[in-house]
């Protein structure tokens, strides 16, 4: 996620190879590491620090900081040979090998030193007992290919939260190319450019982080949308986790499975010929409504229709035709809806529509231009013109109401007595 401009590394330790980093920072990453890692200081009197694996191969105490005399670690004559070697090599060199016989605190080991220099005054050195299976550098080698092998973004940053290592997947999803981001502070800007949705992400980092640092035993997942490298906008979930004064973070991409969610939630909901709400997600919304009209006191009504003798039609032109009329009557209707209204198709050829907000007045206006919308302009399908009527039925929520169903069961009560009443009509109920 937070991207500076950056050479290609070798596989071996590619962080500690750095040489614009800190020995602290080095010192850090190679405390993560479970192979034996020392980070030799080319000094006057050249000094040392090991990370745990290489205490328990030398025998000596682990010390999270601070360097010890080289000849401390492996002796005098090894430290004289292993500081000369080292001088030797080009600046930023890799790949170079001794072996050497020390005289470490555990007693004396026969060791292979692979190295790779750091700027002009430090070395980093894997290490092995010439009679190990594995080398050092291979076991290091294979831990870096497998974290940028990774299908996860995976980023360590400081306490700072200045960048220490990031993956290949991390850098697809955030290695800005117009912009390095050296600092964390940095990529809030280019992951959200509108500045509302970055003040809410913020906070809610914010809040992450305060429970990460509270509970380091397990990771804090944030959700965000954020703008990627390619400008593509994707939905990324974050997992923060502390280690000690560093933090880690995993960057996991559920664009695709969010999308799909959405599709399913869509098709669960969605009369598949005509694109409108289904019976199921009518009654959901129903029942929602009129739970808000109970607390804000607002009117609520109710239309049925139903399109006059489609039996017919079907009979005469065939199911093709009557298709494309049920789709041509969804259509003229949610012309004359507003924004706010809720139109479904319940099955065949009824149709219902939930009208916040509207009074007998509102929802009868409204019920009479859905009836011209559909009605006044007969439809031509497939060749055939063909006159399609509709029948109406109102209802408004009345304080007796017990729920969603009894409103639709009195607006379908109208339904039913505009049918009685020659078709083609509205029958809103009477005041109560």
């Amino acid at each position: 996620m937070l991207k500076a401009d950056k050479a290609m590394t070798p596989p071996l330790a590619p962080t500690l190879l750095d040489a614009d980093r800190t020995s602290d920072d080095a010192a850090s990453f190679a405390a993560l590491i479970a192979c034996p890692i020392v980070l030799i200081d080319l000094a006057a009197t050249p000094r040392a620090w090991l990370n745990p694996s290489a205490c328990a191969l030398f025998g000596n105490a682990y010390q999270s900081e601070g360097y010890a005399p080289l000849t401390s670690v492996v002796g005098e004559e090894a430290s004289m040979a292993l500081a000369a070697f080292g001088r030797d090599l080009p600046a930023n060199g890799v790949g170079a090998r001794i072996s050497l016989d020390c005289h470490a605190a555990g007693g004396p080991l026969r060791l292979r030193f692979e190295l790779a220099r750091r700027g002009s005054d430090q070395i980093v050195a894997t290490v092995r007992a010439e009679d190990g299976d594995v080398s050092s550098a291979d076991e290091l080698s294979r831990l870096y290919a497998a974290l940028q092998a990774l299908p996860v973004g995976v980023e360590l940053f400081d306490a700072d939260f200045n960048a220490l290592f990031y993956n290949r997947k991390s850098d697809e999803l955030f290695d800005y190319e117009a912009s390095a981001v050296p600092n964390h502070d940095d990529w809030w800007i280019l992951a959200f450019p509108e500045a509302a949705a970055r003040r809410e992400a913020f906070e809610q980092w914010r809040r992450t982080i305060a429970a990460a640092r509270l509970d380091p035993s397990r990771s804090h997942l944030a959700e965000w949308t954020v703008t990627c490298r390619d400008g593509a906008v994707r939905t990324i979930q974050f997992f923060y986790r502390f280690l000690g004064d560093r933090y880690l973070l995993v960057l996991w991409d559920v664009t695709e499975q969010r999308r799909l969610e959405a599709e399913l939630r869509a098709t669960a909901s969605t009369d598949s010929l005509t694109g409108l709400f289904n019976r199921r997600a009518f009654v959901e919304r129903a029942d929602a409504a009129v739970a808000a009209s109970r607390s804000t006191q607002a009117p609520l009504s109710v239309l049925m229709i139903d399109i006059d003798h489609f039996k017919a039609i079907n009979d005469r032109f065939g199911h093709a035709v009557g298709d494309q009329v049920l789709k041509t009557v969804a259509q003229r209707a949610s012309e004359g809806l507003r924004r706010e209204d809720v139109f479904a198709r319940l099955g065949g050829e009824e149709f219902a529509v939930l009208l916040p907000g509207a009074d007998r007045a509102q929802a009868t206006m409204i019920a009479s231009r859905l009836h011209a919308a559909i009605s006044n302009a007969p439809m031509t399908v497939n060749g055939h013109t063909i006159g399609v009527t509709v029948s109406v039925g109102g209802a408004m929520l009345r304080g007796s109401d017990l729920d969603a169903d009894v409103l639709v069961d009195r607006a379908d009560g109208g339904l039913y007595a505009a049918k009685a009443n020659g078709r083609n009509r509205i029958e809103f109920e009477e005041a109560a």
